[in-house]
């Protein structure tokens, strides 16, 4: 888990508690301007229950941990996860940047207020991210049966 700063054209995220110790970091920042779109409570399905072809460093507890970078099989570049509970999760889309995108779960702040304080500090609103797995708060949520091994 992790709590969001917006400061000097920044976006920093500081990771808490023992996720400092599995992803070896104590935060990430990245420039505002890298920030290319905001997704929040995203559906994480396919991704706690990744393929075996997806690199992965970190923890992982198939559907309900995943802490650390993930390397996408289609070679589409990392990803910063560090989610429990993707209800409180939001993704940050990212360019000219280590990660492709982040995936994180707020302890400090709703999804919906931390896309707030994104937008309003890149002055606009972001486009739509293009994480496929969104879904609205009140759409239910399902959990696949098993694992992809």
């Amino acid at each position: 888990m992790a709590t969001l700063e917006i400061k000097n054209q920044s976006l920093t995220l500081t990771l808490e508690g023992l996720d400092q110790l599995f992803t070896l970091r104590h935060s990430i920042t990245v420039p505002l301007a890298h920030v290319t779109g905001v997704a929040v409570r995203p559906d994480l399905t396919k991704i706690m229950y990744m393929p075996v072809e997806a690199q992965f460093r970190g923890v992982h507890v198939p559907g309900s941990v995943l802490v650390g970078t993930l390397v996408l099989a289609d070679g589409s570049g990392k990803v910063f996860c560090d989610v429990r509970n993707a209800e409180r999760a939001i993704v940050i889309d990212l360019r000219h940047d280590a990660f492709k995108r982040l995936i994180v779960e707020l302890t400090d702040q709703t999804p919906e207020v931390a896309k707030g304080r994104i937008e309003a500090a890149l002055g606009h609103l972001t486009p739509p991210s293009t994480f496929a797995w969104e879904r609205s708060p009140d759409q239910p949520h399902s959990v696949a049966g098993g694992t992809s091994r």
